[in-house]
């Protein structure tokens, strides 16, 4: 096994008729003695299997037995009653302790995923423990998670001694420059004091979360949005749109290659949704831009980018490249459809009042009113806070908008944008209720 093989990790490995063969396969030497050893005294170790007869442990064993032409079931371990989640998580409890821990930094943090989604209620520490990594690493990935929606917050944890304990706010901690920094910082700290933990490593964000916090205080519930405004709550999945009837999907997918199997999920319903020659049209970063296109080449294929030009450059976080724009990646069935517009759009600011993921709401409205022409059907599967419905009630004309989210709070956010900026009308739509504190 090469590194290059192991790196391409969890997701690659489980795309064959064994999906809880989660760790590498075994050397030709690993595999050679194990294969002496059931030769000379059978089968000592038995496989786990679910009740559907799938082998969750031991896949290299019962391969050698049935070269051997020997009884791999007998003495089999059934595990009955497991979710899928679990059985992953307890390939992995039956791995760990005996594998080598040489594991690449990638492998090992898809596993550390898979655990977390499986044993929710386990402290950091305790997962830390078991894949010999620092605590910071597994709550990294932990809230990657839950900003995927692929975990929920939990209200208590167990730690390694078997007591559950209540989850509790952590303090924060902040190194100062200046006396001038506190000062400009202090009202931030104040209002955020309960909502932050750990080392503060970007204070200059904090008037950003602050700012954040407080609008998403002011959301109220909207009763009713004008018929040309459809939001759900849903999966993208199961968002029903008649076929054929979209002009333009227009949406920001999840900058991730975790999200491989999504992109293609979303990339085969895009195509039944459009209308022939209608573009499907998604602002990505460029690291992830390339995958994107590569996991969907089978249903679009790439048509053209536009660039959306940043007032000011900005260091990439992840490989330190000064950015100065963005793309927009421009889709369709064929790659060929007709686009006729200018592919530069000059962003004013980050608008991320709502959400760390939010959108720029000039940007959707320079995209909305390029790529579609007034009375057009424009969906976005990933609907978050609303920018492109909002971008589509100020551009008028006609247009109407589908949208949907997973998270039922960020259609909540999104009603209440599109009643508060869209230009909808919908004067007392909005019904006063005590303002809850949103987590976007």
């Amino acid at each position: 096994m090469t590194a290059g093989e192991q790196s391409r990790g969890y997701f690659a490995m489980t795309a064959n008729d064994d999906p809880y063969r989660i760790f590498p396969k075994a050397t030709p030497e690993q595999r050679a003695e194990l294969a002496s050893s059931i030769e000379a005294v059978g089968l000592r170790n038995p496989v786990v299997i679910d009740e559907h007869k799938q082998v969750i442990d031991g896949h290299e064993r019962r391969d050698i037995c049935i070269e051997l032409k020997l009884d791999w079931l007998a003495g089999a371990d059934v595990r009955i009653g497991l979710s899928d989640p679990q059985k992953k998580a307890l390939a992995i409890d039956l791995n760990m302790w005996r594998r080598p821990l040489n594991l690449s930094q990638k492998l090992r943090a898809e596993l550390i995923e898979v655990y977390l989604i499986a044993n929710p209620h386990l402290s950091e520490t305790v997962v830390a423990e078991i894949f010999a990594v620092n605590q910071s690493t597994v709550h990294r990935i932990k809230k990657r998670l839950m900003q995927l929606h692929k975990l929920s917050p939990v209200t208590s944890t167990i730690g390694k001694d078997g007591v559950e304990r209540k989850v509790g706010n952590r303090d924060a901690r902040l190194i100062l420059k200046s006396e001038r920094e506190f000062d400009n910082l202090g009202p931030s700290l104040q209002e955020l004091a309960g909502d932050l933990h750990g080392l503060v490593r970007r204070p200059m964000k904090l008037h950003s979360m602050a700012n954040r916090k407080r609008k998403l205080q002011e959301v109220t519930e909207v009763s009713a949005l004008p018929p040309s405004i459809d939001l759900r709550h849903c999966d993208f999945r199961d968002l029903e749109i008649e076929e054929g009837s979209a002009d333009l999907v227009l949406t920001d997918v999840v900058w991730s290659a975790e999200c491989t199997k999504d992109w293609r999920d979303l990339a085969r319903l895009a195509t039944r949704w459009l209308k022939p020659e209608s573009l499907f049209v998604t602002i990505i970063g460029q690291a992830g831009m390339y995958k994107f296109v590569d996991a969907v080449r089978d249903h679009l294929k790439p048509r053209w980018t536009i660039a959306i030009r940043f007032k000011e450059a900005r260091r990439s976080r992840t490989n330190g490249i000064i950015e100065h724009w963005r793309p927009a990646l421009v889709m369709g069935r064929t790659g060929n459809e007709p686009l006729y517009c200018c592919d530069l759009i000059e962003m004013p600011s980050f608008a991320k009042d709502y959400h760390d993921w939010q959108q720029s709401l000039d940007v959707a409205m320079e995209l909305i009113r390029r790529l579609s022409r007034p009375g057009a059907t424009i969906v976005d599967p990933h609907l978050g806070t609303g920018t492109n419905a909002v971008a589509v009630s100020l551009a008028g004309e006609g247009r109407t908008f589908i949208g949907c989210d997973i998270d039922e709070n960020q259609v909540r956010t999104a009603r209440y944008r599109v009643a508060t900026e869209g230009n909808v009308g919908v004067g007392d739509s909005i019904t006063e209720t005590e303002p809850d504190v949103i987590v976007g």
